[in-house]
């Protein structure tokens, strides 16, 4: 049995076979000027979408492509919004670390200090009664002083 672009196995799936060169040859007429996108099946353009999407020098294919196309149009701005939503996750998150890290930093700090107090106040023979009353610190971390 020979292939052929569409193989109907059922009346319910049927199986269609793009070859990419063959549409990147296309996109490259298109560019030189040669090619025009509007005579192309729907099911191409939007192989030519997904493949071309995420390049920057596609962008003029991509446009012309959702101005032609009014369900790749609501694909690219659904992709659009999906990645403001992304960024902007990205962003809060990146904020919530930084707190984070600015608090562990304090609290680190804080933590050095009490330390560095309660060294000098067993060195001044201050019971380790009275510096884990005033330190906080356990009785073990004061006899590791």
């Amino acid at each position: 049995m020979e292939e052929t672009e569409h193989d109907r196995l059922s009346n319910k799936l049927e199986i269609i076979f793009y070859e990419m060169p063959k549409l990147e040859k296309v996109v490259r007429a298109y560019f030189e000027g040669k090619a025009d996108l509007k005579n192309l099946p729907k099911e191409q353009k939007w192989c030519i979408f997904f493949r071309y999407k995420n390049n920057e020098k596609m962008e003029p294919l991509i446009q012309e492509l959702c101005k032609q196309e009014e369900g790749i149009m609501r694909a690219d701005r659904a992709l659009a919004k999906i990645s403001r939503n992304q960024q902007k996750w990205a962003r809060a998150f990146s904020r919530e670390v930084g707190i984070i890290d600015h608090e562990s930093g304090l609290y680190a700090a804080g933590k050095a200090a009490h330390i560095e107090d309660a060294r000098k106040m067993k060195a001044d023979n201050i019971p380790p009664e009275k510096i884990q009353e005033y330190i906080g610190l356990s009785s073990e971390d004061i006899e590791n002083l």
